[in-house]
């Protein structure tokens, strides 16, 4: 896979001794940064023993201070976090994990070469959002500064845990009482740093046209051919396709993935061109973001003044290669030749910066992200893009209010109308049941007067008991007083 990687070509390798390239198969998914330095460190060794000038040239920001700083988990960092009271049920919990596979070895503090899937097996199947919680669970101080989404942070995380039986956040504790700058020793203290700059804008253009320059000289069809190789693998296998281990985290593979799957016949198509595009696009976007990550990574790991260990870095302006020799060549030799000499370069190191962005969880519930670090939180909530969506919302709020105010007062008024309708209807009902009661009364009266007095003492209505004859004998007495009319008492008595 030399064009997906960007590897140096042939004739350049020509030119000085290149080492760690073509070292490693492709297939291989499980390669970590602890083999790397493994197998790195000897060689870096080898060539000072020889009076010879290592260069460390990158690439994965993570694999370079490897190399840089003793950062990686040591057996007394371990064994000193063990001997803690408040630690010792931790301890005894990670031993009694059956499912862990812990060696010896691993329970010193050494770390072994065995492929990690064998050691996160009990992980492997589980989701990123499981393994975060589980995290919170063993190591919250840990979880708080370290992203929901970072699969690889949590599942070595938790694998500290098993392994050591003590949190990841207390490892890095113990190391930062030998090393305040929270890096660790500089592995070689006579180490510099040359950063080889641009303008923004220039940088930009630069990655634009290496990703077409890439294209021309036939990535589409390394990835057609590796996709070949690696799925015929993986079907003898029965696994999915994961984008997040081995050679799949470099650009390229998860942008034309669309493209790639495509049937041979729909390539050609106008859908295979629009995902074609699409790829080419999403990897120049991906590229120019892993730049901007790169020059981040510089300014936050070398340039802040955390405490000492930290090399000085010097910087080229290789915005205009037009004067390279005057502005890059010339004056990375003269420093390199300074240090080999033993002498300070007479170029200045760039100034270091207060650091000032401490670890800080916070969740933008608006645009549906997370922040670890305090500087990250504060950028966002300045940005125009929060803002657009926070206007959104607002707006898309007020609608949601104005519908459902619309909404209340149209069922209030049909609540009113089917009042009014009841009433009504209820009114009719009652009207024509007191109609009756007045005609039976009216009839029973004048039976009475042909048959004779005789005492009534109440008629059921249905609601209690009544006596009707005392209640329309008062009645009529009172609207002779009153000059009522006999359909006025009775909607009294109605009502």
């Amino acid at each position: 896979l030399d064009i997906v990687t960007n590897k140096v070509t042939v004739e350049e390798q020509e030119i000085c001794p290149h080492h760690m390239i073509n070292y490693l198969s492709p297939l291989e998914e499980n390669h970590h940064v602890h083999q790397f330095r493994n197998k790195a460190l000897p060689i870096i060794e080898k060539l000072l023993n020889d009076k010879k000038m290592p260069i460390i040239v990158g690439g994965t920001n993570y694999y370079i201070e490897s190399l840089l700083w003793n950062t990686l988990i040591k057996s007394e960092d371990v064994e000193r976090v063990k001997q803690q009271p408040e630690n010792l049920k931790h301890v005894k919990e990670a031993r009694e994990n059956k499912d862990s596979g812990v060696s010896e070895a691993e329970e010193d503090g050494e770390e072994t070469n065995r492929p990690r899937t064998e050691r996160d097996s009990v992980y492997q199947d589980l989701d990123t959002e499981t393994l975060y919680k589980r995290l919170q669970e063993v190591d919250p101080v840990y979880a708080s500064r370290t992203h929901p989404n970072n699969r690889r942070k949590l599942l070595r995380a938790l694998e500290v845990f098993d392994v050591h039986g003590t949190p990841m956040s207390e490892i890095h504790k113990a190391q930062r009482i030998e090393s305040p700058s929270n890096v660790g020793e500089l592995r070689y203290p006579n180490t510099c740093v040359l950063w080889v700059q641009s303008e923004q804008s220039v940088l930009d253009d630069r990655t634009n046209k290496r990703v077409n320059t890439m294209i021309e000289r036939g990535l589409i069809q390394e990835l057609l051919d590796f996709h070949k190789e690696f799925n015929a693998k993986r079907t003898q296998e029965n696994r999915e396709l994961d984008y997040t281990t081995g050679i799949f985290q470099s650009i390229g593979f998860k942008e034309f993935h669309e493209y790639l799957i495509l049937p041979e016949e729909e390539k050609h198509s106008e859908r295979g061109k629009l995902l074609f595009e699409k790829g080419v696009e999403n990897m120049k976007i991906a590229t120019r973001q892993y730049a901007r990550r790169q020059i981040y990574w510089i300014k936050n790991r070398l340039l802040r003044n955390k405490g000492h260990n930290y090399p000085p870095v010097y910087s080229m302006d290789s915005t205009d290669v037009s004067h390279w020799t005057e502005k890059v060549h010339d004056p990375a030799v003269q420093i390199v030749q300074d240090y080999m000499n033993g002498v300070v370069p007479q170029q200045e190191p760039l100034p270091l910066q207060e650091y000032d962005n401490g670890a800080e969880f916070n969740e933008c519930k608006a645009c549906n992200k997370t922040f670890v670090m305090r500087k990250e939180w504060n950028i966002h909530i300045k940005s125009a893009k929060h803002k657009k969506r926070l206007r959104s919302l607002r707006k898309r709020f007020h609608d949601t209010c104005d519908i459902l105010d619309q909404f209340k007062e149209k069922k209030s008024m049909e609540r009113e109308t089917t009042l009014a309708e009841m009433t009504s209807r209820t009114a009719n009902i009652a009207t024509d049941s007191v109609d009756g009661v007045m005609r039976d009364c009216v009839a029973s009266d004048i039976s009475d007067k042909e048959a004779g007095p005789r005492d009534i003492k109440s008629l059921d209505t249905g609601t209690g008991a009544v006596n009707l004859r005392d209640m329309v004998g008062t009645s009529n007495e009172q609207s002779e007083d009153k000059g009522e009319s006999v359909s006025d008492v009775r909607d009294k008595v109605l009502f």
